[in-house]
C-alpha cells in the first residue's frame, strides 16, 4: 500500500491524544515543541478527563473535535492505542504518530498488538509513524511532533535524517556542525510507514539535498530501492549507517525493535547497487553529509592530493588513506619541478604533501598550491589543517590557505576541501566564514574527513534496472546432472563435457574418447557436496584406474543416495586453470545476490568472496574479481598464466542474468569450481548445484 505522507510530515492542523496538566508527559512536550518551532496551525488537545488544560480547551475524543485535523499524536499506553487509531480512522484522519513502546519491541504479545495496529491503520488508509519512537521534526514547515524534553536549536537546511534509533536522532539533532536540518524522523518499529517510505517522501522535497539514515534493518528492500532510484534521478545523495555487523550487534537490534538485521554483506551489496554511501559511525556519516551537500558529484579524476604542514601528519594521512582505500595521485615531474623552489634543496616532496618546506609562508604555499593544480591525475585537493575552534595552533595558516584556494578557484576545475586534523576543538570560525560562501566543504577530524572523501571518490552512477527474460525451470528432481548443466547453459554459461557412464566398461569407452587424464564423479541431487563423501576422483590416467574409480563411486552412491533415480557416475576430461566459485542466491526481498570468490577447497580456506545485487554487467563483474585474490591468480603467478579473465567475467555476467531469470523458481545456484583456463581458452564449469525455491512462484514447477 502506497501512502500519502503529506498529512503526516506536513500537517496544517494536529490533535494530541493523551494531553495532561502534567507538563512533563510526552503529549505536553509535543505541544510545547510545536509552539517553540512556531507551528501556525490549530493544536487540539484530547483527553476525556479534562475540560481544559492550561487555559486551552480539551476535548473528550477525536470525534468531538470541531474540525478534522491532518494528523494526530497518540501519547497513551500501548494497550489503548489501537482504539485511538480506529477512532481516528472513523473521523477521516489520515496520519498518526504513535509514541508508546510495548509493541513488537516487547515480545509475542506486543507483536500481536502491533499487528492489530497495522490492520487498523491499513483499514483507514492511514500513514502511521512508529510505534516506539519520538516522532519527527519538519524544520522548514515548522512542524515539531517531537517528544524530547529539550528542543534543539533547529536551523533549516538541506539535510534530512531518518533514524530507527531515537537516541541517535537526538545526537544528530544538535547539529553542531551547522549542516542545517530539513527533516528529523524517528521510525521506531515501523508498523506501517518504513524508512523506505520516509526516504521516498524526503527526496521528493526540493529543499533536501542529502539524506542521512541510521538503520537497524530494512523491512521493505524493494520499496527502499525505488526510493533510492528516485533520489538518484533528482541528484540527491544518501548516506547510511547500518548497525548489526556483528553477532552481538544483531542481537541488540532484535532486542531494541523486534527487527532482524540481516546478513551484513548483503546490505553492503544492496547499498552499492542503489548508490547509497555506507558510513561506519555517526561522525563519518555527518562529515560525509557535509561533503556531499556541497559536492554531490565526485570529480572525473578519482585520485586525491592531501596537503598538510607536518611530516608526521602527512605520514598519518598516508596510513589512514591506505586503510580507507583512498587513492593518492602520484605527482608527476612537471608538478614536482613547479613545487621545487618552495622546498629545501634536500627535500623530496611527495603526496601527501608536507607544505611546511622552508617554514610557513603564504606566498610559498601559493606556489605549491598552483603547482598541484596542474597535476593531471588528481581531481581533488584536500587541505588538512590544525585550526581548532579556539583559534590556537595553526589557525592563521589555515586562513592563509583558504585565501589562496579561494583566489585560485576561477582558474581550475579541481574540487578543494578543508579537513581539521583533530575534532575536539571544533572548526575554526574564521576559516568557516571564508570558505562557506564559496561552497567549499570544511570537514572535522582527520579520519572521518578522509573516510568521507574516500567514499565520495568511489561513488558511481546507479546502474539502470535491467529486465531479464524469464527462463522456465522444470522440476529439478526430474533432471540429472548433465540436464541441469544444459539448463544453466541456456543462460550463456559453458560447462565441461560431462557424460553419464552406464557401467565400468562404458566409463572406459568414454574416457578413451575424452582422452586421459579424466575425472569421475558420483552425482546426486541429494548430495551437493561430493568431495566430503569421497565422490570425486581426479586425474585418472588409465583404464584400470577408471574401472576401480567407477566401482568405488557406484558403491558410495548406493550408500548415500538411496532412492535417487537420477544418481549416476559421470566422466569428465581433466581441466587445469584457476578455480573460481560463482554463485547466486535469489532473495525475494533483496533480489539476486551474486557471489564470486576463489573456488574449489579454497573457498573454505580463504573465506573471501565479493557480493553484488544482480544482474551485473562486465564492469561490475571485473570489480568483483578485483576484490578477491582471484585477480592476482588470473593475472598469472610462478610461470603460470595469464588466465582468461575476460571469459571469467563473461561467466559471472551470464550466471547473474540466469539467476535473475529464475527468481522465484531457484533459491540458489552455485558453480564450484568454474575453471578459468589460460588466456584465450575460456572458462568452464565442472560442478553445479541448483536449489529449488521453497515456495515457487505461480506457474513454476521447480
Amino acid at each position: 500500500m502506497s501512502l500519502d505522507l503529506g498529512p503526516l510530515l506536513s500537517p496544517k492542523s494536529v490533535a494530541i491524544v493523551g494531553a495532561s496538566p502534567r507538563e512533563g508527559v510526552a503529549a505536553m512536550r509535543v505541544r510545547r515543541n510545536l509552539r517553540a518551532l512556531e507551528f501556525s496551525g490549530p493544536i487540539h488537545l484530547v483527553n476525556p478527563r479534562y475540560d481544559e488544560i492550561g487555559g486551552q480547551r480539551c476535548y473528550p475524543s477525536l470525534t468531538a473535535l470541531p474540525a478534522t485535523p491532518d494528523a494526530v499524536f497518540v501519547a497513551i499506553a500501548a494497550e489503548h492505542t489501537v482504539a485511538a487509531i480506529e477512532e481516528a480512522g472513523r473521523c477521516g484522519i489520515r496520519a498518526a504518530i504513535v509514541n508508546a513502546s510495548g509493541f513488537a519491541d516487547s515480545g509475542a504479545d506486543g507483536e500481536a498488538l502491533q499487528q492489530r495496529l497495522r490492520e487498523a491503520a491499513e483499514h483507514a488508509g492511514m500513514a502511521v509513524c512508529g510505534p516506539n519512537n519520538m516522532g519527527f521534526i519538519n524544520a522548514h514547515d515548522h512542524v515539531c511532533m517531537w517528544t524530547a524534553g529539550r528542543l534543539p536549536r533547529i536551523n533549516p537546511g538541506p539535510a534530512a535524517v531518518i533514524s530507527q534509533s531515537g537516541s541517535v536522532a537526538i545526537a544528530i539533532s544538535q547539529d553542531p556542525r551547522g549542516l542545517g536540518l530539513a527533516y528529523l524522523i524517528t521510525a521506531g518499529n515501523e508498523a506501517v510507514c518504513t524508512a523506505a517510505d520516509y526516504l521516498d517522501a524526503v527526496v521528493r522535497d526540493d529543499r533536501v539535498r542529502v539524506v542521512m539514515l541510521f538503520l537497524e534493518t530494512i523491512r521493505n528492500p524493494q520499496r527502499f530501492a525505488e526510493a533510492a532510484a528516485e533520489a538518484a534521478r533528482r541528484g540527491k545523495r544518501i548516506i547510511a549507517l547500518k548497525v548489526g555487523r556483528t553477532e552481538g550487534g544483531r542481537a541488540a537490534v532484535a532486542a531494541h525493535t523486534g527487527a532482524l538485521s540481516g546478513e551484513d554483506a548483503v546490505y553492503d551489496a544492496f547499498f552499492r547497487r542503489n548508490g547509497i554511501v555506507r558510513a561506519d559511525d555517526i561522525d563519518e556519516m555527518v562529515e560525509t553529509a557535509m561533503l556531499l551537500s556541497k559536492y554531490p558529484v565526485p570529480p572525473a579524476k578519482r585520485q586525491a592530493i592531501v596537503v598538510t604542514v607536518s611530516g608526521g601528519e602527512a605520514a598519518l594521512v598516508d596510513d589512514l588513506g591506505a586503510d580507507l582505500g583512498l587513492e593518492f595521485a602520484r605527482l608527476g615531474p612537471a608538478t614536482l619541478a613547479a613545487m621545487k623552489p618552495a622546498f629545501p634543496a634536500f627535500s623530496r616532496p611527495r603526496n601527501p604533501v608536507d607544505a611546511w618546506g622552508l617554514g610557513w609562508d603564504a606566498e610559498r604555499f601559493k606556489q605549491i598550491f598552483h603547482a598541484l593544480l596542474g597535476e593531471p591525475e588528481a581531481g581533488v585537493i584536500a587541505l588538512a589543517v590544525d585550526a581548532p575552534g579556539g583559534d590556537g595552533a595553526d589557525g592563521h595558516v589555515a586562513v592563509d590557505m583558504a585565501a589562496v584556494a579561494i583566489a585560485a578557484a576561477p582558474t581550475h576545475d579541481k574540487k578543494v576541501l578543508f579537513i581539521n586534523n583533530t575534532a575536539p576543538g571544533g572548526v575554526n570560525e574564521a576559516v568557516r566564514k571564508a570558505v562557506d560562501p564559496h561552497g567549499i566543504p570544511y570537514l572535522l577530524g582527520m579520519r572521518p574527513g578522509l573516510a568521507a572523501m574516500a567514499r565520495w571518490l568511489k561513488l558511481s552512477p546507479v546502474p539502470p534496472v535491467v529486465e531479464v527474460p524469464r527462463i522456465a525451470v522444470p522440476p529439478l528432481h526430474d533432471l540429472g546432472e548433465t540436464e541441469r548443466m544444459a539448463l544453466v547453459a541456456q543462460g550463456g554459461l559453458t560447462f565441461v563435457e560431462s557424460v553419464v557412464a552406464q557401467d565400468a566398461d562404458d566409463a572406459v569407452r568414454i574416457a578413451r574418447r575424452l582422452g586421459f587424464p579424466v575425472v569421475l564423479k558420483g552425482v546426486s541431487a541429494q548430495l551437493p557436496h561430493k568431495t566430503e563423501l569421497g565422490l570425486v576422483r581426479l586425474g585418472i590416467a588409465d583404464e584400470a584406474g577408471v574401472r576401480s574409480a567407477y566401482g568405488s563411486l557406484e558403491a558410495a552412491l548406493h550408500r548415500h543416495a538411496t532412492g535417487d533415480a537420477q544418481a549416476a557416475v559421470i566422466v569428465q576430461p581433466m581441466v587445469d586453470g584457476v578455480q573460481l566459485l560463482i554463485g547466486a542466491r535469489n532473495d525475494l526481498q533483496f533480489g539476486s545476490i551474486i557471489v564470486v570468490g576463489l573456488g574449489g577447497t579454497l573457498v573454505e580456506v580463504m573465506g573471501e568472496t565479493s557480493l553484488r545485487i544482480g544482474p551485473v554487467d562486465a564492469a561490475m563483474a571485473a570489480e568483483m574479481l578485483g576484490e578477491t585474490k582471484a585477480a592476482a591468480l588470473l593475472a598469472g603467478t610462478r610461470g603460470k598464466g595469464p588466465f582468461d579473465r575476460e571469459a571469467a567475467i563473461r561467466a559471472i555476467v551470464a550466471l547473474s542474468r540466469f539467476a535473475c531469470a529464475t527468481t522465484g523458481q531457484l533459491a540458489a545456484i552455485e558453480i564450484n569450481p568454474l575453471i578459468v583456463r589460460e588466456a584465450g581458452q575460456g572458462a568452464v564449469g565442472v560442478d553445479l548445484v541448483l536449489e529449488p525455491a521453497a515456495n515457487p512462484i505461480p506457474g513454476s514447477e521447480a
